[in-house]
């Protein structure tokens, strides 16, 4: 294993000191309004979490309620069930992680612009999967 030398270690703490203080000027300076939920489903009865081609139908017509058109996506059947799901629109990112086998689902929205649209976004998936409970983190970022 190769050893770094000072001077190397020396470019890496300036890197990260330049880092630090460019994110703390675009903190200062921009004002975006994000937000990141991280919402944990459970006792899901919708069927649309076992199955990638479901799912998908439901996030796309959720997604075009808010005007919000897939750029990158992807839905990955695992087997025998359960999805994973990438979305990325403008403006916003969602992944989704379900567990039919435990009737509960992970979903991780990051959104631009408005928190009652994030909110409202999350409400729709909550309803488009059947979900008896909920677990809701909110975090501006």
């Amino acid at each position: 294993m190769s050893q770094l030398s000072n001077e190397n270690v020396k470019d890496i703490k300036q890197y990260r000191t330049v880092r630090s203080i460019e994110s703390i000027k675009f903190r200062k300076d921009k004002k975006v309004d994000r937000i990141h939920i991280v919402l944990d489903l459970y006792e899901c009865t919708d069927k649309s979490i076992a199955k990638a081609d479901l799912l998908e139908q439901k996030i796309k017509k959720i997604l075009t309620q808010f005007q919000l058109e897939p750029k990158v996506e992807t839905f990955y059947q695992f087997q025998p069930f359960g999805v994973t799901a990438i979305v990325c629109a403008e403006g916003a990112h969602l992944t989704i992680h379900t567990w039919p086998e435990y009737n509960s689902a992970a979903i991780d929205l990051y959104y631009f612009n408005s928190r009652k649209t994030a909110m409202q976004i999350c409400d729709q998936i909550k309803t488009a999967f059947k979900a008896a409970e909920y677990e809701m983190k909110v975090r501006r970022r």
